[in-house]
């Protein structure tokens, strides 16, 4: 399996004013000393004890705020991992964060949302790495067709309709169209079944010999597939669809380069190939 690409970009450059061993200390007097020493001293239940654990107390507040907003938190690398067809840039852009934006203050359910937002983003993990980088981690989709709606959509093997075609996309993916004239709407969870089973079995046949090119969603709850090397209408209905891949393989051993000779080619009925030669009703 080819590993994923990886992208990253430095957000801020130079050298961070603090060392990693003087913010260590910090932290450990903020979240471990102070704890400790704050419970011995309410355990002497001293009037100077309440004092001084008010007084540690404000300065722990303080240390923390300190730590929290030091440039050495601040988000010097955004990685990306499992962009083909995105650029980094791209996901970097709109995951929102700026120059200055410190590790503690992402908030990864939001960064998430907004990086899945484009559309070719499927999935999408964020992951904190301290003190200063995130990883951004993506699932693309992966087109299995294009569907003919108000224009040209992406549709994936899932019956997913995920993203309007660019002028720079890939148009080498078999055709899918007739859905509005059959009823469908491609967000209806039926619909999606419906588009992808009939992939299913598109791809089948795309790995023949034959090809395809097209496949029409009919009124009557059926498709037609027109594949490329047999330029003839094959109507297959719908379901049992190995016995029609034999039947339809058949017809073409049986009339190999005759595709002129027939206007379409009715393999839904069980057991029977039915042609129409051209020019007769």
């Amino acid at each position: 399996m080819r590993s994923p690409r990886v992208w990253s970009r430095k957000r801020l450059r130079g050298r961070a004013g603090m060392t990693g061993t003087a913010v260590c200390t910090l932290v450990l007097f903020g979240w471990l000393f102070y704890p400790g020493y704050l419970a011995d001293l309410h355990h002497r239940g001293s009037r100077a004890a309440e004092q001084a654990a008010g007084g540690i107390r404000a300065a722990a507040r303080a240390t923390s705020s300190f730590i929290l907003a030091h440039p050495y938190f601040a988000v010097r690398e955004v990685k990306v991992l499992g962009a083909e067809k995105i650029k980094g840039a791209d996901i970097v852009v709109r995951s929102g964060l700026g120059p200055n934006t410190r590790i503690w203050n992402i908030d990864p359910a939001e960064v998430e949302e907004r990086v899945r937002q484009h559309p070719w983003v499927k999935r999408v993990l964020i992951r904190r790495e301290l003190p200063a980088r995130l990883v951004i981690r993506i699932e693309e989709w992966e087109p299995g067709g294009i569907v003919a709606l108000d224009k040209l959509y992406y549709v994936a093997d899932d019956g997913v309709v995920f993203k309007a075609l660019d002028e720079e996309d890939s148009v080498d993916f078999p055709f899918i169209t007739g859905l509005r004239a059959a009823g469908l709407s491609p967000r209806d969870p039926g619909t999606r079944e419906k588009l992808a089973e009939a992939l299913s079995f598109g791809q089948t046949v795309e790995r023949t010999t034959l090809g395809l090119s097209e496949i029409r969603f009919q009124p009557d709850g059926g498709i037609v597939l027109y594949p490329v090397s047999y330029p003839v209408p094959f109507h297959v209905g719908w379901g049992d669809w190995e016995a029609k891949l034999e039947r339809l393989q058949w017809f073409v051993r049986e009339f190999p380069g005759q595709g002129a000779r027939f206007e379409a080619v009715d393999v839904s009925f069980k057991g029977q190939v039915v042609a129409r030669p051209r020019g007769r009703v």
